[in-house]
């Protein structure tokens, strides 16, 4: 066990207890590791950055966060210090393994481009390869399972048809999927294609749409991208008969709390008599916050005061409403936070329950890209954790298979 591992573990209070269907793999760098690979690339940075500290504006979206365009400016960095390094690559897939072991993860879709990571140096197979082989070793040390999910980016639509190769190529390896992610202001329709291609070689998608953009990108992922999932989805809220569709459809959507405050994506759904505050996880004076967290390392959130119940969330609408949703840190290393920081938050500033909080660990499994048998192995899991002990005793789970 590292030493990263043997602080953090202390962190983690529920082990093996939580999903997570939307982590980017380059935002989960550990900080302690930047140096590191820093060096190894030969990536010089101003004069007087020499702590981990130092680091923390380049890498960590900062208060004054505008939008999701400088949100993801924050990705060249981590991408330039292991892009082209299959040994740095592999490491950061196994140290990911053992970061989502730390915090409770049972099962996890991690998304990278190949392309991003493949630099001058590398070929797309032998990134996939290289994370793959991190990820084996990690599931291997660490008893907890990942699977891949490769990324097309919205202004690199020459990437797509590869993305749909490889995840052919490799789904016999780990990868269950692709996704369509990046600045949502570049267009949609160039991946159309590719997008097809993969519906027909049952190639499982999921899209990020309507984060900061329109209901109308949710739209256009479901009827020309084939999307079995959405990634965010706020915007759905914008549109009554599209909100239904999904609700009844059972579409899946991947929500990111802490990243949709600091992208903006939320700010229109704010109420007038809200304020925004800077909170530190740990310190937050709540009656039921426990005495490991407020001892936990400080974590900057952007978090909203309202003044009243008004609900001012996405996420609050989809809970009261019983929609097929789930939760997930998005960039942990960029935002400065754990998934069990989601959960804590979602509970304390949007007054949802233990039982809707469990509900979206269901979901994310039932939800999830992997083959059937396997889901259910891991629905299974589930319920035996989540479910009271005399309440198993007197269940079949194997009904679970009908």
């Amino acid at each position: 066990m590292s030493e990263q591992h043997a602080i953090t573990n202390n962190e983690n209070s529920d082990p093996y207890s939580s999903l997570e269907p939307q982590r980017p793999l380059p935002g989960t760098l550990l900080h302690s590791k930047h140096a590191q690979h820093r060096h190894r690339h030969h990536i010089s940075l101003p004069e007087g950055l020499n702590t981990i500290d130092d680091f923390i504006p380049f890498i960590c979206v900062q208060q004054n966060c505008a939008s999701l365009a400088e949100f993801l400016d924050k990705f060249p960095f981590f991408l330039a210090i292991i892009a082209g390094d299959s040994e740095a690559i592999e490491r950061v897939a196994y140290e990911f393994v053992e970061d989502q072991a730390i915090q409770g993860v049972l099962y996890t879709e991690a998304r990278y481009s190949p392309h991003e990571l493949a630099a001058t140096n590398l070929t797309l197979e032998q990134v996939v390869e290289a994370v793959n082989k991190g990820f084996q070793r990690g599931m291997e040390e660490f008893h907890i399972e990942v699977r891949t999910l490769l990324c097309c980016i919205r202004p690199c639509p020459e990437w797509s048809m590869d993305i749909v190769s490889l995840a052919e190529k490799y789904r016999s390896a780990g990868v269950v999927g692709i996704d369509l992610a990046g600045d949502e202001t570049s267009p949609m329709e160039p991946h159309i294609s590719a997008f097809k291609r993969a519906a027909e070689l049952n190639i499982h998608r999921t899209v990020h749409a309507g984060e900061v953009g329109t209901a109308e990108t949710i739209k256009f992922a479901l009827d020309f991208l084939h999307a079995e999932r959405i990634g965010h989805g706020y915007a759905m809220v914008d549109d009554h008969d599209l909100y239904n569709r999904i609700h009844r459809n059972d579409v899946h959507i991947e929500c990111c709390l802490t990243s949709s405050i600091q992208t903006n994506a939320i700010a229109k759904y704010l109420p007038k008599d809200s304020e925004t505050e800077e909170k530190r996880i740990g310190t937050v004076d709540h009656d039921h916050t426990t005495e490991k967290n407020k001892q936990s390392s400080a974590r900057l959130h952007s978090h909203v005061k309202t003044k009243s119940d008004h609900i001012w969330h996405p996420i609050q609408y989809f809970a009261k409403d019983n929609m097929n949703f789930s939760l997930s840190c998005d960039d942990p290393s960029v935002s400065q936070i754990t998934i069990e920081h989601e959960y804590e938050h979602c509970m304390l500033d949007l007054r949802l329950t233990p039982a809707q909080l469990t509900q979206c660990i269901l979901n994310a499994a039932r939800s999830c890209f992997l083959p059937e048998e396997e889901k259910k192995i891991l629905i299974k899991k589930l319920v035996k954790k989540y479910l009271p002990s005399g309440v198993i005793k007197y269940l079949d789970i194997s009904t679970l298979d009908e």
